[in-house]
C-alpha cells in the first residue's frame, strides 16, 4: 500500500487540470468514495469561512507563499532546539531572520531583511522555497501553480490541525508564536475558489515532518516520519431531499474510513526523498528529504496568464504583493515558452524594495525613495515614497498607489488615482510614484480597524480616513515632490512655449468678448500667465537646505531648530482653527535620518500645556534638503479660538548626548473664510488648500484667472502615449498646484487636446470650412467644457469625491470630452450660423429677459 500511496502522489503531482485529477482518483476508487473524504476543518459548513478569504487570485495565492515562509522559519526555530511559542523565540520576523539565517541577534535597526543580503545570497536561499508555473501557456487554458518549501513539514496526524483547519482555537494554530506572519490561520484557504475552471476548487498536499525537529521534538504519530497527501475538492450543492443548501470543501482520508468516515486520516508512504521542486525550467525535478508541497490546480491568474517572468507578469505582482519579503523565494516558468533556460525561465523574488534598490540608478528620480514617519490616531507609521522615471512605476505595479504593508506583505492598497485627488495635486506625476507604508508597528486593534481579516483590501472605518487625510497632506505638501512636479511642468512649458501662446491669447480674447465668460472665470481682473518665477516659494525655496548646489546631509545633525530662530529657541506663532499647522525647521542631516536602518532618527511630540495636554496628536514630519516640515492636526472639536497649546518635539539617535528639543507656542485663531462672492472657498477640517474651480486664483485674486496650459497631441506624440490616449480621446486635464504661500495653493491645469481625434479628422475633411479653423474650434471648445466643468466640479462637488467612489475632475472631463467630440465641431457651426430671422422663426421676441 506504501508504494501505490507514493504512486498516487506522484501522478497527482504531475497532473495539471481537474480532468487528469479526477480521472486519477477514479481509477485508484476514492472520487465517487463519499467515505474517503472529509469535511475540510471538521465542519460541513465551511463554505462559508472559506468562501469569505482574499477576493484576488493573486492576494490568496500569497499566502500560500507566506506560509511557506512562516515554514522556514519554524524549522529554523525548532533546530535550534526553541519552541516557537515560548519566551525564548524571536520576537519578530526580522529578529528570526537575523539570528537564524544571519547568524546574528538584530543589533537595533541593522539586520534581519532580504534587502540587505547579497545576490549570491538571496539566490542560494531562494532554492529552499519554489513556486512552479506549469500546464498550459495563456491561449490554452489557466496553469497550475505549485508551491514548495523545505519548512517544518507537519506529520499525517498533524495535518487535519494544520494545513487542513480553519479553528483558531487549534492546538497547532501560529497566533502564538511572534516572528511568523499567517497567524489568523485562515489565509491558507483563500486559494481554494481560484482554482478549477469547473469550480472543483482542487488542491493537493504532500508533505513531510523535517526529521531533525523529530529528533529534537518526537510525535506520538506512529507514522510520523513518513510523507502523507491529500486532495481538496468543492462538492457544490444539489437538489436532492435532504441535500445541504451550500457548497463544502472536503479532503481525501481514506485511511480507517470504513470504521469512522468522519474522522479518516490521510494516505501516507515511506521515501527518503521525493522529486519536489523544480530545475530551471523543468518541473518536480530536485530531490527534497522533508517539506511541504501544495499543488493549486488550473488556477485563476486573470491577467497574469502570461509568462511569469515577464514584465507585467505574476512575478512582479507577486513583488507588489511581498514588498519586503522576509526569505526569499525562486519562481520558475515550466511552460511551452521559447528561451534561453537559465536565464529565461527562472528569477528570484525578493521583493519591491529589495528589487528597486538594485535598479535605483535606472529606475528612481534622484534622491529617492524617501522616507517619512507619521502618526496617526496614535499609530505609528512610516511612508516610503517612491518616485520614478517617467512612467516605469507601471513595470512594478498594476493600479496600485499607496501599498500599506504589515511585516513585508501588502494588506491593502488605495489606486493610483488618489495623486490626483483635490487635495493632493500629483495628478502629473500619478503614473511616476508608488507609496510603500508600514504599519508593521500598529496595535492589534488598529490593525484590526485598518484591515479586513482576509489582509488583501482596507476597511472603511474612520481610521482608515485618518490615514488617508493625513497621507494627502503628506504627498501634497512635500517639497520633493512639489519640485519634481513643477519641473516636469516647466520641461513640458519650454518646449512648447512658443506654439502655446497663440493658443493661450485667443482664449484670453474668447474668454473677455463674453459678459458671462468674463463674470465666470476672470472676476474682473488682469490675465496672468500661468508660469511666474518664484512659484516654489522665491528666494526661500522650500527644500533648498543651508547652501547652494546639491544637497548632502550629515548622518547626524548638529543641529536640528526652528527655522530663523537660534538653537533651543522657542517659537511662537498662531494657526487657524481646523487647518494644519505646519512648523518648519532647519537641519543639517541627511534626508533618510528618520527612516534609514543605520542609526535610526527618533522624533518625539508632546503637548506640555493646554486644553489638549498630554493628547496624541495625528501629524507627519517630511525631512527634504535640510529643512524639516512638521504638519500637525490639532483637533477642532477639542480646542477653540483664543486657546493656546504649547508643543515639544524632540529628536535624538544613539550617538548624541542629549536631544534637540525645540518649544512652540501656538495661539489658535478662527479660520479666515474666502468672500464668497469673489468665487473662492476655504475648506473646514485641516483640509488644507481650496478646491475653487482651478481656473480661479484661490487666494490670489490679484492675479485673476490662471489660463490653463493647452497642449495640441498628436498619435505620434510621447504625449499620446503617456496619457494614454485614444483615437475617441479628446480632451484631458492634469491638475497641477502653485504655491501662494506656506499654507495655501492655486491650482492650474494643463488641456491635452487630441487634435488627431477620429470624428474631427471626419469634419476636417467633410466640411466646408478650412481645417485650421476646424481644429480650433475643437480645441477651444474642448477648453470651454473642460473649464466649466471643473468650476462646477469645484463649486459642487466634496474634495474626497474620488475616496468615496466619485469621479475626479480629470476622469470627468475625460468622459465628457470624449462623449461630445462627435457633434462638438457640428453644433459650433450651427448654433453660430443660426439667425434672427431663425430665431424670430421659433416665435421668440427676445423681450423675455
Amino acid at each position: 500500500m506504501s508504494e501505490k500511496a507514493k504512486d498516487l502522489a506522484i501522478a497527482l503531482l504531475h497532473a495539471d487540470t481537474e480532468e487528469e485529477v479526477v480521472t486519477i482518483l477514479t481509477r485508484a476508487g476514492y472520487w465517487n468514495d463519499s467515505r474517503a473524504w472529509r469535511a475540510y476543518g471538521d465542519l460541513d459548513g465551511n463554505f462559508s469561512t472559506i468562501g469569505n478569504q482574499q477576493s484576488r487570485p493573486e492576494a490568496a495565492l500569497v499566502e500560500k507563499l507566506v506560509n511557506s515562509v512562516d515554514a522556514r522559519l519554524i524549522d529554523a526555530c525548532m533546530l535550534r532546539g526553541i519552541d516557537p511559542a515560548s519566551k525564548k523565540a524571536p520576537e519578530s520576523i526580522r529578529h528570526a531572520v537575523s539570528l537564524f539565517f544571519e547568524d546574528r541577534p538584530l543589533a537595533g535597526d541593522v539586520g534581519g531583511t532580504v534587502q540587505s543580503w547579497s545576490q549570491r545570497r538571496q539566490l542560494d536561499q531562494s532554492q529552499y522555497i519554489t513556486l512552479a508555473v506549469t500546464g498550459p501557456t495563456a491561449r490554452n487554458g489557466s496553469p497550475s501553480l505549485t508551491i514548495v518549501d523545505c519548512g517544518e513539514g507537519q506529520t499525517p496526524a498533524d495535518v487535519p490541525f494544520t494545513f487542513l483547519s480553519i479553528d483558531s482555537k487549534t492546538r497547532s494554530n501560529k497566533l502564538r508564536i511572534p516572528f511568523v506572519q499567517g497567524k489568523f490561520n485562515m489565509g491558507g484557504t483563500g486559494a481554494l475558489k481560484f482554482c478549477g475552471q469547473k469550480s472543483s476548487g482542487l488542491q493537493l498536499v504532500i508533505t513531510k515532518r523535517d526529521p531533525g525537529i523529530l529528533k529534537l521534538f518526537p510525535s506520538d504519530d506512529t507514522r510520523a516520519a513518513e510523507w502523507s497527501f491529500t486532495v481538496i475538492r468543492r462538492d457544490r450543492p444539489t437538489s436532492e431531499l435532504g441535500a445541504v443548501r451550500n457548497s463544502v470543501y472536503r479532503y481525501l482520508a481514506p485511511v480507517g474510513s470504513n470504521q469512522r468516515p468522519e474522522k479518516g486520516g490521510l494516505l501516507a508512504f515511506h521515501s527518503e526523498t521525493l522529486p519536489l521542486m523544480p530545475h530551471q525550467k523543468t518541473p518536480y525535478k530536485r530531490e527534497i528529504s522533508f517539506g511541504s508541497a501544495i499543488k493549486l490546480y488550473e488556477y485563476d491568474m486573470k491577467g497574469f496568464k502570461s509568462h511569469a517572468l515577464m514584465k507585467g507578469g505574476l512575478l512582479s505582482h507577486l513583488e507588489i504583493l511581498l514588498p519586503e519579503v522576509a526569505l526569499p523565494i525562486r519562481v520558475h516558468e515550466c511552460r511551452e515558452y521559447r528561451g534561453d533556460e537559465a536565464r529565461s525561465f527562472a528569477n528570484t523574488l525578493v521583493g519591491l524594495t529589495s528589487r528597486l534598490d538594485e535598479n535605483r540608478a535606472a529606475n528612481l528620480e534622484p534622491d529617492y525613495p524617501a522616507s517619512v514617519p507619521l502618526v496617526v490616531r496614535g499609530e505609528r507609521m512610516v511612508a516610503r515614497i517612491y518616485a520614478f522615471v517617467g512612467d516605469k512605476a507601471d513595470s512594478y505595479r498594476t493600479n496600485e498607489g499607496i501599498i500599506f504593508t504589515v511585516n513585508g506583505q501588502t494588506h491593502g492598497a488605495l489606486p493610483k488615482t488618489f495623486f490626483e485627488r483635490a487635495r493632493v495635486k500629483m495628478g502629473r506625476l500619478a503614473r511616476s510614484l508608488i507609496v510603500v507604508v508600514d504599519c508593521t508597528n500598529l496595535s492589534t486593534g488598529a490593525r484590526e480597524d485598518l484591515f479586513m481579516n482576509s489582509r488583501d483590501r482596507l476597511s472603511n472605518g474612520e481610521l482608515r480616513k485618518a490615514v488617508e487625510e493625513e497621507l494627502e497632506e503628506l504627498i501634497a505638501k512635500h517639497p520633493g515632490l512639489r519640485e519634481l512636479r513643477e519641473r516636469r511642468r516647466q520641461a513640458e512649458i519650454a518646449e512648447r512655449l512658443e506654439d502655446s501662446r497663440p493658443l493661450e491669447d485667443v482664449l484670453g480674447s474668447v474668454l473677455k468678448s463674453s459678459p458671462s465668460l468674463s463674470r465666470l472665470f476672470l472676476l474682473g481682473q488682469r490675465l496672468s500667465r500661468p508660469h511666474r518665477t518664484g512659484d516654489l516659494g522665491g528666494g526661500e525655496q522650500e527644500g533648498a537646505g543651508t547652501g547652494g548646489g546639491k544637497y548632502t546631509g550629515r548622518s547626524h545633525p548638529t543641529f536640528f531648530r526652528f527655522a530663523k530662530k537660534h538653537d533651543g529657541e522657542s517659537l511662537t506663532r498662531s494657526a487657524e482653527l481646523g487647518r494644519r499647522c505646519r512648523i518648519k525647521f532647519e537641519t543639517d542631516v541627511a534626508n533618510d535620518y528618520f527612516s534609514r536602518e543605520d542609526v535610526t532618527g527618533r522624533y518625539h511630540v508632546e503637548v506640555l500645556e493646554g486644553a489638549i495636554e498630554g493628547a496624541e496628536l495625528d501629524h507627519s514630519l517630511t525631512l527634504y534638503d535640510g529643512v524639516a516640515n512638521w504638519s500637525i492636526n490639532l483637533p477642532e472639536d477639542v480646542l477653540s479660538p483664543g486657546d493656546e497649546v504649547t508643543l515639544q518635539c524632540s529628536v535624538t539617535d544613539d550617538t548624541l548626548t542629549e536631544p534637540f528639543v525645540n518649544v512652540a507656542k501656538i495661539t489658535l485663531s478662527s479660520i479666515h473664510e474666502s468672500d464668497p462672492k469673489n468665487g473662492t472657498r476655504s475648506r473646514r477640517g485641516g483640509k488644507g488648500s481650496t478646491s475653487g474651480s482651478g481656473a480661479v486664483g484661490d487666494h490670489d485674486d490679484r492675479s485673476g484667472i490662471r489660463l490653463p496650459d493647452i497642449v495640441k497631441v498628436r498619435e505620434n506624440d510621447a504625449s499620446w502615449v503617456e496619457h494614454k490616449f485614444r483615437d475617441t480621446t479628446a480632451c484631458k486635464v492634469v491638475q497641477d498646484a502653485l504655491d501662494i504661500d506656506e499654507e495655501h495653493d492655486q491650482s492650474v491645469y494643463t488641456f491635452y487636446v487630441n487634435v488627431d481625434n477620429r470624428f474631427l479628422r471626419t469634419d476636417m475633411k467633410q466640411g466646408s470650412t478650412d481645417v485650421a479653423s476646424t481644429e480650433a474650434k475643437f480645441v477651444f471648445g474642448n477648453v470651454l467644457l473642460g473649464l466649466g466643468l471643473i468650476h462646477d466640479h469645484g463649486q459642487n462637488s466634496q474634495a474626497d469625491d474620488e475616496s468615496e467612489g466619485g469621479a475626479s475632475i480629470e476622469d470627468l472631463v475625460d468622459r465628457v470630452s470624449r462623449a461630445t467630440a462627435p457633434f462638438l465641431v457640428p453644433m459650433i457651426d450651427s448654433l453660430g450660423a443660426i439667425s434672427p430671422e431663425d430665431v424670430a422663426a421659433l416665435g421668440h421676441s427676445g423681450d423675455d429677459d
